[in-house]
C-alpha cells in the first residue's frame, strides 16, 4: 500500500492507495501524534509519502522510511491527475487552494507558479464563526449556514439604490457586514451570521482569483482546498460571483486531497 499525507495547519489529509483503489481520510491536525502512532502500528511496511507544513515533524517521529515532496509541487501533481480523471482539460488557468489561508497559483503547459496568498480562508471561517456564534465544529457551521441569509448582514447594491434601477446586479455585495449598523440586529440569528462569514470569504478569494486570472490571460479559475468540503453555501457563492464577473469557476471533486495524492505520484 502507498499512503500519501498532506500534513497541514488545520487538517491532515490522507490518501490510501492499494491495487489501484483510493481511500480518502481527514483528521484535525491536533491528532498528528495519533496518526503517527497508527501508521507505526498498522502501516510500518507500507510506503509513506509526506508533504505539507507539518511533514518534517511527521518524518522525524515516524519509525519508518518516508519520502517528502515540496507542498506546492505535490499539490499541482495531484490536482493535474484529478482534473484529468474528471475530464477537465484546460491549457492555461489559475487555481486557488482554499485551506487555512488561501494560496494562489498560475498554471500552464510548463507547470505551476505560486504568485501569492491571502490569510483569508478556512481559518477565517472557523475563527469568525466562533467569535460570532461560539460554534467550533466545521460540519455544524456549514450545515447551519445553509439555513441562513446574508440580506440583513451584508449591504448589497439594491439596498443602496432602494428600488431604483442599478447599473450592476443588485444582489452584488457592496460591503460585507455593512448593513449591520442600519438593520435590526436583534432579528439576526446564528445561521444568518454564519452565511455572511462564508460570503465574506468566498467573495474575497474569488475576487482576488478573478484579478489574477485577468492578468494571466484566462477566464478559468480552479478551486480546491478543505474549506470547500461539503460547503454548498461557499460553492454557490463562488459560482455565482465568478459568473457575474465573466470568469469560469471549476470546483474539483476531492480537490482537498490534491497534496496527499500528489505526494505519492
Amino acid at each position: 500500500m502507498k499512503i500519501g499525507i498532506d500534513a497541514g495547519g488545520t487538517l491532515l489529509k490522507v490518501v490510501y492507495i492499494e491495487d489501484g483503489k483510493r481511500r480518502f481520510e481527514k483528521r484535525p491536525s491536533s491528532e498528528i501524534d495519533l496518526l503517527i502512532e497508527d501508521l507505526g502500528a498498522c502501516h510500518s511496511e507500507d510506503e509513506i509519502y509526506l508533504t505539507g507544513g507539518k511533514a518534517e515533524y511527521m518524518d522525524e517521529n515516524l519509525n519508518c522510511t518516508t519520502r517528502m515532496s515540496v507542498e506546492f509541487d505535490a499539490t499541482y501533481r495531484g490536482l493535474s491527475r484529478l482534473m484529468e480523471e474528471q475530464g477537465l482539460s484546460i491549457g492555461r488557468f489559475v487555481y486557488l487552494n482554499v485551506g487555512t489561508g488561501t494560496s494562489f497559483h498560475q498554471a500552464d503547459e510548463n507547470g505551476q507558479k505560486r504568485v501569492g496568498g491571502s490569510g483569508v480562508g478556512g481559518g477565517t471561517l472557523m475563527g469568525l464563526s466562533n467569535l460570532l456564534t461560539g460554534m467550533d465544529s466545521y460540519e455544524d457551521i456549514i450545515r447551519l449556514a445553509g439555513q441562513g441569509s446574508r440580506d440583513m448582514v451584508d449591504l448589497q447594491v439594491h439596498h443602496i439604490y432602494a428600488g431604483r434601477p442599478t447599473p450592476i446586479p443588485g444582489d452584488l455585495t457592496a460591503s460585507n457586514f455593512g448593513r449591520v449598523l442600519s438593520a435590526d440586529v436583534r432579528k439576526l440569528n446564528d445561521a444568518d451570521k454564519l452565511h455572511a462569514v462564508i460570503g465574506l470569504i468566498a467573495e474575497t478569494v474569488t475576487a482576488m482569483g478573478i484579478s489574477l486570472a485577468d492578468g494571466f490571460g484566462t477566464k478559468d479559475i480552479v478551486f480546491i482546498g478543505s474549506t470547500l468540503l461539503g460547503n454548498d453555501v461557499m460553492i454557490e457563492i463562488i459560482e455565482r460571483y465568478a459568473g457575474l464577473k465573466g470568469a469560469t469557476p471549476h470546483i474539483i471533486k476531492n480537490g482537498e486531497y490534491s497534496g496527499a495524492l500528489g505526494a505519492v505520484l
